[in-house]
Order: structure tokens, then sequence, then C-alpha cells
């Protein structure tokens, strides 16, 4: 067993500023998982986790825009200080403002389980890319892998239905 240890946040948070990063593996065990965030300022996709995930928000504020099983967006608000539980299997994205710092914690993947994400087009709805992949090992940032295939096709960000592309983020 190894030795428990308390995590500073307020430390960690700093110090992966002045890293000028913007996410940290704060733990990923046999069963677990947690990983301190600022968020993309751009995301625009929704990710469906085949786990339970809950999120603290320290600082800012997190629109976590979701889908309803009808298919309808609907947000919820999670200010500083605050807690969410966002079930498996639903389709959400997580929007941030300036300064937002929240943790993330979720179950490690067993072996051979899938992450989905997609993007649905903002004009029509339509669904534009899905893709699913096994995130593995957190550390490697998976999620910034699949943001990078999306963004640098930009066949995969354009709407068959009406022709709309979703503009890449600013880098």
């Amino acid at each position: 067993m190894k030795d428990l240890i308390p995590i500073d946040l307020k430390d960690i948070v700093e110090s992966v500023k002045a890293e000028g990063k913007g996410r940290r593996v704060l733990w990923q065990d046999s069963e677990s998982l947690a990983f301190l965030s600022s968020g993309r300022r751009e995301r625009k996709d929704f990710h469906i986790d085949p786990s339970d995930e809950v999120t603290l928000q320290l600082s800012g504020v997190q629109n976590l825009v979701y889908l309803t099983p009808e298919g309808k967006q609907q947000t919820a608000v999670i200010k500083a200080g605050q807690m969410l539980l966002c079930p498996g299997g639903v389709p959400h994205s997580p929007r941030v403002e300036e300064n937002s710092w929240f943790i993330v914690f979720e179950r490690k993947r067993k072996a051979g389980e899938k992450d989905l994400f997609m993007w649905l087009c903002e004009e029509c709805d339509n669904q534009l890319y899905e893709v699913s992949v096994e995130v593995g090992d957190y550390r490697q940032d998976p999620v910034s892998q699949v943001h990078q295939k999306f963004y640098s096709d930009e066949s995969l960000r354009t709407c068959k239905n009406c022709g709309t592309v979703i503009p890449a983020p600013p880098r």
C-alpha cells in the first residue's frame, strides 16, 4: 500500500498555472481517477463517459451542457464550491469561464471500455462527427488527441446537412 498523502489543491492549481498548462492527473489507481482542469474555453463536443463523473468546481463557473434522452440541450451551471454528478452515459460538454478550475472524479476505465465523443452542428443539430476511443492512461491526455484529430480536418467539422463549418479554436 502507498502512503496516504493529502493533496494541497491551492498549491497544485498554482503549480499547473505556472507551468502554463490546463490540466493535471491527481491520481490514477486501480479503480479511480481524479484530474484537475481549467477546461477548454472553446469546447463544442459532447463526451459520453461509460461511468459516473463527479465535478467539484474550485473557482469560476462551469456551464455543463448536456443532452436529455430526447436530444434537447440543457445547461447545469456549476459555481465555485459546488459539486455535480453526471451519470455515466449522459452526453455532456463542460464549458468554462475564464479562471475556472475544477476536479473531476471518475472510475478508471476497464480494459476495452470506450468513451464516445461527438460534435453537433451549431446551426441544425445534425451530428457532424462521432468517435469511440479507449482513453486508457489519462496522463497521455486522450481527450486532446480526439480534439486534435477533429479540429485538424475541416471535412469532419463541416455539416453534411447545411454546410456550416465549426471553426477550429484559437491556439
